[in-house]
């Protein structure tokens, strides 16, 4: 049995069912409800239809949609809650469960991005009238860890130079690493926004996080997955400066690096770099599996022994 779930307030109630779910499927933080109800309440628009497949009381697989229309036009596009901010997007459960129900909705188009190699919305079958368009989209470079101590990440050469930035960091000052607690949730993420944007105000650009809806989905995105376990958020302090923020989750064994801020003034000191390691460090500490550097190929995450996941796009035309 499946139904469809149209409006905030019953979502907000499928929560606890949902997240259940998330912990026992190979899901990322970003199909979490932590992530994407608040993305609704601050980015969503048009029709809520959030698929969930039922078999009694038990929850077996939601597939967290909405719909764009334009009423002029009368054209439909169909796509993942968290879509433009969420390096991966999926269903939860088996895609198999939600596709028919996927295909009986007012919708011409379902553009369904950022899919990882195993999802099973890529194997699911064509329902009848659509025809379909598959491709590879962006690369996420994956640390593997099952196995490795920190002391063996990357090369001889880039842990001596490690070590260097580190010591070199240490002479300026008292270097102290803080995590959040509920009281100080709000004031690292401050910190964590001023130092952002300190950074891309050097290319004269305002950066991701500038404007008050993206800092009021990660001040409530990033309060749930603290109050879920799931946040890996680092602050890194000079004497009482903070001078630079991880921000980061972890599910399922798995830590993904979300995105950073620090200092630009200490970037010499490759303050990015010792942040990165910190947080790296942690997770083999942790017994992580894996550390996700999501969407970029920026040269550092393979200096570290990262390798490409390529994620693909699959696209449902009807009719």
């Amino acid at each position: 049995m499946s139904e469809v779930i149209t409006d905030l307030e019953s979502l907000e109630a499928l929560a606890p069912a949902w997240i259940e779910l998330c912990r026992k499927s190979e899901v990322t933080p970003f199909q979490t409800p932590m992530w994407l109800l608040p993305w609704w309440r601050n980015f969503g628009s048009n029709d809520l239809s959030v698929i969930v497949s039922r078999e009694g009381e038990r929850v077996d697989a939601i597939a967290p949609l909405y719909i764009l229309r334009d009423d002029e036009s009368d054209e439909s596009l169909g796509m993942f809650l968290g879509t433009g901010i969420s390096d991966y997007l999926d269903v939860v459960g088996d895609a198999k469960l939600i596709i028919d129900e996927m295909s009986r909705l007012n919708c011409q188009l379902w553009d369904l991005q950022q899919l990882q190699p195993s999802s099973s919305m890529l194997t699911a079958p064509l329902p009848d009238g659509f025809s379909e368009n598959v491709e590879d989209q962006e690369a996420c470079p994956v640390l593997p860890l099952f196995g490795k101590t920190f002391e063996n990440l990357g090369s001889t050469h880039f842990q001596k130079k490690l070590r260097y930035y580190r010591r070199a960091l240490e002479r300026t000052g008292e270097v102290r690493i803080e995590t959040p607690a509920a009281e100080t949730l709000d004031d690292l993420l401050t910190a964590l926004f001023d130092l952002h944007a300190a950074r891309w105000k050097r290319r004269n650009l305002p950066g991701v996080l500038a404007d008050d809806a993206s800092q009021a989905f990660h001040r409530d995105a990033a309060r749930r997955m603290l109050d879920a376990g799931m946040l890996r958020m680092y602050a890194t302090r000079i004497d009482d400066r903070i001078v630079a923020v991880f921000y980061g989750f972890a599910l399922n064994g798995i830590v993904y690096y979300y995105l950073s801020g620090y200092d630009p003034g200490l970037e010499k000191l490759s303050i990015g770099t010792i942040l990165v390691a910190h947080a790296i460090e942690q997770a083999v500490h942790d017994g992580a599996t894996a550390f996700d550097f999501l969407r970029g190929a920026e040269e550092y995450k393979y200096a570290w022994g990262a390798t490409d996941r390529m994620n693909r796009r699959r696209q449902l035309f009807k009719g």
